[in-house]
């Protein structure tokens, strides 16, 4: 409504100008701007100066529009009078009817009755009578506000507004107040409130109440929360959340803005006495402090304070849902050729199972990397320098100084395509601690680790029969020196490694520097993209690697004594239909068994989108397994009618030849329909998952969001398990 105001003021103006200037005349121009008027009949009164426009009247300026039955103007009153059909469109599409609408010359007081506004948003505000007075005080009797689209002039019902008996602007405070408050739902009233008030829309910020809301759990009990929004100044505020849970204590949450030019800060604090796994009425809390700023030569500094001083509560409460918080400090500077970054952090584990020797703490890792033109013309020349001091990384406390310089040739060009790599991997560990029965040794160690490959690829098309494919093999030799230490030195950033398409052709299949096995290998491969009439576009890989000489890695295979790695294969086929299938998978060199696979199918037909996604890895890949793992996710969504939709995903677990129900969502959400201010959403979860104090649970969500003024939420929870 008040948006509405400003742009009738505008209208107002435009009125009135013409009609003070331009007696008579059909096409004018007024002293700023260019205004066009029309009318089927003009008469002036040369007794009284009056002026009578009537029979579509039209008035437009710079991109505004008025039109009327009739337009008057009383120089005596000094005032000007719309009648009749009352239409005002402006720059924004914004459609303001009224039957009649009365003004000042000054601008300064308006009145109008039965007043009618249509936003480009689809809302709509209607009042009996307004008296604007645009310096002081407005008021606007028997209002009525909706943001549903819905041709409200022609009697369709919005789905839900507001009504109050009066509305009041201040200018001067710059707040907008109701009074007598109902809310409606189909026309149903369902609520009311005696006052109202929030700032207008010349505010971007104000101190106050927010949107409260309210949960209900079986664990928890009955919770209710009411925000306070407190400005501080232009750059900075805070928000105060107290939560009182009736079975289990209560708690405060605080959050704190400040902006900079260049920085930002964000600060949220928990401080609680609630219910944990160790005593009744624990004292907790937490803090997530972000700072983030730019310095010197493009130089991006993050800082994170992430912490606890309870395993538990966090997720327990639904304040937040991390496994693991993570203090860090990093700073990073990227170039056209060279990259830069610092990085400190700490880990603080949430799980039973976390212990501080499993909290890895990095004082500092710094790295470096340059990518630049080598010694000739042809050549590249890579280098890359770090170091790193880990603590608490599984019993383990090292430090690690590595250098890397790696020179890339093309030797032939063509459809030939040959290339030849040399390098050379120097590292230094400190290695201070180490966890009991481990093989590796508490020592200072030196590693030199000569590196080079020949790679050879030749992409080439194919086309017969209205099908065309572009296949690519690859051959690449690889060798690795120096001494094999990797019984003395811990692998500590490599050790969760699979081989795969992405890195069958790397010269250090690890990602790291901690495993480096010495020896010569040979890896081929094949790939080609094809697009047919039927399938559509299909591509596919398959490679493998042998090891020609040392000893066999880790990774690689089941069975790690084989010359020969896990075949590793992937096929894309996207039709033009109505599905897709993807599938990715390592087999074992000896007897084709799948080590590992991952399929995807995907669909849509008419309303209904699905997906089935199955996992399986082998057994020998983790070594607290029993059995292979495998699981199967089906996923769906189906578009009701009305605006409703359908929604829901389940996982089961078929490890050990059974068939177990695990993880499940649905939600069932109604959009409001073409109105589009409304929605409704019916959730439901399952979480298997325990910790200490945190149980197994069905949760049950409905939420009720109303466009423009906040949902209202209900949760339910029923413990499945203990």
């Amino acid at each position: 409504m008040l948006r509405e105001l400003k742009l009738l003021r505008r209208f107002l103006m435009i009125l009135t100008l013409v009609s003070l200037s331009f007696f008579g005349m059909h096409q004018a121009v007024a002293s700023e701007e260019e205004i066009s008027f029309e009318a089927d009949s003009v008469t002036v009164s040369q007794e009284d100066g009056s002026m009578y426009a009537t029979g579509n009247v039209v008035m437009s300026q710079a991109g505004l529009r008025l039109t009327a039955d009739e337009v008057r103007y009383n120089r005596d009153s000094d005032s000007a009078v719309a009648s009749g059909n009352v239409e005002f469109i402006d720059a924004d599409g914004a459609v303001h009817r009224a039957d009649v609408m009365t003004l000042d010359t000054e601008f300064t007081h308006i009145v109008a009755e039965t007043l009618r506004s249509r936003y480009p948003d689809g809302s709509f505000v209607t009042a009996e009578n307004g008296d604007i007075r645009t310096e002081s005080v407005s008021i606007f009797n028997s209002s009525r506000f909706s943001p549903c689209d819905c041709d409200f002039e022609n009697g369709e019902t919005p789905i839900w507004d507001m009504r109050a008996s009066s509305t009041r602007h201040n200018v001067e405070t710059k707040t907008i107040i109701h009074r007598n408050v109902r809310m409606h739902i189909m026309n149903v009233p369902i609520g009311y409130l005696p006052y109202l008030a929030h700032p207008d829309w010349t505010v971007r910020r104000r101190s106050g109440f927010l949107t409260p809301s309210f949960v209900v759990s079986s664990d928890l009990g009955f919770t209710a929360s009411i925000p306070y929004y407190h400005v501080i100044d232009d750059t900075s505020d805070v928000e105060l959340t107290p939560y009182r849970f009736q079975y289990r204590g209560a708690a405060l949450r605080t959050k704190y803005r400040q902006r900079w030019d260049n920085s930002d800060l964000d600060v949220a604090v928990i401080a609680a006495s609630v219910n944990t796994y160790k005593k009744e009425r624990e004292a907790v809390g937490a803090i997530d402090a972000n700072y983030r700023t730019t310095i010197g030569d493009d130089w991006r500094v993050n800082a994170r304070l992430h912490r606890a001083s309870q395993d538990t509560f966090l997720r327990r409460y639904k304040f937040e849902s991390e496994k693991r918080l993570k203090s860090e400090v990093t700073a990073e500077r990227i170039k056209s050729n060279r990259y830069y970054r610092v990085e400190m952090s700490d880990i603080q584990g949430l799980n039973a199972a976390d212990t501080p020797d499993k909290e890895p703490t990095i004082l500092p890792h710094i790295f470096y990397e340059k990518v630049g033109p080598g010694f000739r013309e042809g050549q590249r020349l890579k280098t890359e320098i770090s170091a790193i001091q880990v603590d608490n990384d599984d019993g383990h406390d090292l430090s690690r100084w590595t250098g890397n310089v790696q020179v890339e040739e093309q030797i032939t060009k063509g459809p030939h395509h040959t290339s030849a790599t040399l390098g050379a991997i120097g590292s230094y560990y400190s290695i201070q601690k180490k966890p009991v029965g481990a093989t590796t040794r508490t020592d200072d160690l030196g590693r030199l680790t000569p590196v080079g490959s020949l790679n050879w690829r030749y992409p080439f098309s194919v086309s017969a029969g209205g099908r065309s494919a572009i296949v690519e093999p690859q051959a690449q030799m690889v060798y690795i020196g120096g001494d094999d230490k990797s019984d003395k030195i811990p692998n500590r950033d490599s050790s969760d490694y699979r081989i795969d398409e992405a890195n069958l052709f790397l010269i250090n299949r690890y990602q790291g520097y901690d495993y480096l096995r010495p020896g010569t290998r040979a890896d081929v491969g094949i790939s080609a993209v094809a697009n047919d009439a039927v399938l559509g576009e299909v591509s596919g890989f398959a490679g493998i690697s042998r090891r020609m000489s040392g000893k066999p890695s880790t990774g690689l295979a089941v069975n790690d004594e084989d010359i020969y790695s896990d075949y590793v294969a992937s096929l894309s086929v996207d039709p033009e239909g109505p599905f897709k299938v993807t599938w990715s998978g390592r087999l074992a060199s000896h007897d084709f068994k799948l080590n590992e696979s991952k399929t995807n199918v995907s669909s849509q037909f008419r309303r209904l989108s699905y997906s089935l996604e199955h996992l399986q890895v082998a057994q020998p890949y983790f070594s607290s397994a029993t059995s292979d793992l495998e699981e199967l996710k089906a996923s769906f969504a189906y578009d009701l009618t009305g605006g409703w939709r359908l929604k829901g995903s389940q996982v089961w677990n078929l490890s050990n030849g059974k068939s177990v129900r695990d993880t499940s969502t649905a939600s069932l959400t109604w959009t409001g329909g073409i109105q589009n201010c409304l929605t409704v959403n019916f959730d439901y979860d399952r979480d298997l998952e325990k910790d200490r104090d945190i149980k197994a649970n069905d949760t049950f969500l409905i939420t009720v969001n109303f466009k423009y003024l906040g949902a209202i939420t209900q949760r339910d929870f029923d413990d499945s398990s203990n």
